[in-house]
């Protein structure tokens, strides 16, 4: 049986320039590129920054036949360690009922560079 990919677009203009996509699909399988925050929660905190990707990220694995349900790993980049309690908030409430692994990395910068979180996400569609 073949495998069938399905990518989905971010419609964000450095997608096109760098050579990626929002999301891809590879049969029960569903990875969500790195996603910060977009105006006008860019200006906001690392806590509501997070939020808005965590958002972004539900629409794409939507988008896929997904829901934040079936996400079995996350990795998560903060520019400021001290932003880590407002991170983890917001990441407990997204997926604190359905624990995938995690990993946390302290990065020098991220892009746009008000960004002060960005989340990559792996989903398995089991169900």
């Amino acid at each position: 049986m073949p495998v069938i990919k399905t990518t989905i677009p971010s419609g964000y203009p450095f997608e096109d320039r760098y050579g990626y996509a929002r999301a891809v699909r590879v049969g029960p399988h569903i990875f969500v590129s790195g996603t910060t925050a977009r105006t006008p929660h860019l200006e906001a905190n690392a806590y509501v920054q997070m939020r808005a990707a965590i958002a972004t990220v539900a629409v794409a694995l939507s988008e896929t036949g997904a829901e934040l349900r079936h996400v079995v790993r996350t990795v998560v980049y903060a520019v400021d360690l001290a932003d880590t309690d407002h991170i983890a908030r917001a990441h407990q409430e997204a997926f604190g009922a359905s624990r995938p692994a995690s990993t946390l990395v302290q990065v020098a910068g991220l892009t746009p560079v008000s960004a002060l979180v960005e989340i990559e996400v792996t989903a398995f569609v089991h169900d």
